[in-house]
């Protein structure tokens, strides 16, 4: 339920560093939650992915991808001579839409577990060859 609700909080507060960098507020928070919203929402948009695996290796997974991500966001930016802080929340929330259409629509397989081979009684796998 803790877990929940930090993640809940950490959802509205970046959210709501989003809506005021778009609304052009300039704020001494606007930054840290405008920089809330451009890490974390990749990182929640990748675990969507990652249903697959355990809860620890979903958030090394996620963070890593969610800061390069950004990164990569911020490197064509710059390259481009576009960057400014609306330009990066809007190119983040167009990834973040992207990566939340494709954990919606593409369905999720279930791995099976390994079958182990088994050889018939009397006979070697390895003389058949």
């Amino acid at each position: 339920m803790r877990a929940l609700l930090l993640l809940g909080t950490a959802v509205v507060a970046g959210l709501t560093g989003a809506a005021l960098t778009l609304a052009g507020v300039r704020s001494p928070v606007t930054g840290p939650l405008t920089l809330l919203f451009v890490l974390f929402t990749p990182a929640l948009c990748v675990a969507l992915l990652l249903s697959g695996l355990d809860l620890l290796a979903r958030a090394i997974v996620a963070g890593a991808a969610s800061v390069a991500l950004a990164a990569a966001i911020a490197e064509v930016m710059l390259v481009t001579a576009t960057w400014s802080p609306r330009g990066g929340v809007v190119a983040t929330a167009i990834a973040c839409a992207a990566l939340g259409v494709v954990a919606v629509v593409v369905p999720r397989r279930r791995v099976r577990p390994a079958r182990s081979a088994t050889v018939p009684a009397g006979e070697n796998a390895a003389t058949e060859s």
